[in-house]
């Protein structure tokens, strides 16, 4: 039966997704469910777009349309010929996060859950726990995006020609030192996309149980207002560095290489900047 979490009660953090039941073989945890909440979501708001949009329109359908707009207006800028084969893509990517961070500031997220005795003490295992604060989700979301600029960088340059650009170097005599170096570079994006979302929203997450455990109601409140900002700002940044990085791939990996710099957080704030300048 769930339970509510109360002074008595302490709310359980564990950095692995905890298991709530199974399906057969499947093993159904809490971020999972966190994960099916938000593409409800999602299905629920593209289905009522497709039925009710209008030619002129109104609030709630404005409020929609803006992320489209908005990463429709940086992809452009980035891609005047592709951005109509990159913008689904990246804006799935952006919506699919930023709702899923944005589950964890529901009602009743973190502190209903399963009633549980650990080292003597009564702690509760929520029920529905953020997707994005599961390493699993943002893990796997990384190597999506890994596929969609290799695919890009392939359908750009050719197979040869990517291969030719990851393996073999300028000058050739430096190949046997840089290809090592360029596939440690490919590679390390994964690990940058999947821990930097975990790691702010799993910090987010812990920083709201001790919030709401030690804390009055207001003070938590003004953190469910930065946590709704920065859920945003770590959607946009995991969006903006997935297209930076079909942007280097497309464009030929010699340039990026040869600055042996990872695009960052500032990276894609410039990108956005210069989309608004557009």
């Amino acid at each position: 039966m769930p339970h509510f979490a109360t002074e008595e009660s302490l709310i359980h953090v564990a950095i692995k997704a905890e298991p709530l039941f199974h399906l057969g073989p499947i093993t159904v945890t809490n971020s999972m469910v966190g994960t099916l909440i938000a593409t409800v979501i999602l299905a629920s708001l593209a289905f009522w777009a497709s039925r009710n949009s209008a030619v002129v329109p109104g609030r709630f359908q404005s409020f929609l349309e803006f992320p489209l707009e908005f990463l429709g207006g940086i992809v452009r800028s980035q891609h005047p010929t592709r951005w109509s084969a990159i913008l689904p893509p990246i804006l799935t990517i952006f919506l699919l996060v930023l709702v899923a961070n944005y589950v964890g500031l529901l009602p009743g997220v973190g502190t209903i859950g399963l009633h549980v005795v650990e080292d003597g003490h009564e702690a509760v295992v929520p029920i529905i726990r953020p997707a994005s604060a599961d390493l699993n989700f943002t893990l796997t979301l990384a190597l999506v995006a890994f596929v969609l600029f290799v695919s890009w960088g392939v359908r750009a340059n050719g197979v040869r020609g990517y291969l030719k650009e990851t393996f073999v170097a300028n000058p050739p005599y430096m190949t046997p030192l840089m290809t090592p170096i360029h596939i440690v570079s490919e590679l390390s994006r994964i690990i940058s996309l999947s821990m930097r979302l975990f790691g702010n929203v799993f910090a987010g997450e812990i920083l709201l149980a001790v919030m709401l455990a030690l804390t009055f109601a207001i003070v938590p409140t003004v953190f469910l207002g930065l946590e709704m900002i920065f859920g945003a700002v770590q959607a946009l940044v995991f969006a903006l560095l997935t297209l930076t990085y079909i942007t280097l791939a497309t464009a030929g990996h010699g340039g990026g290489h040869d600055e042996e710099h990872e695009p960052g957080e500032h990276d894609a704030d410039d990108v956005a900047l210069r989309a608004g300048a557009h």
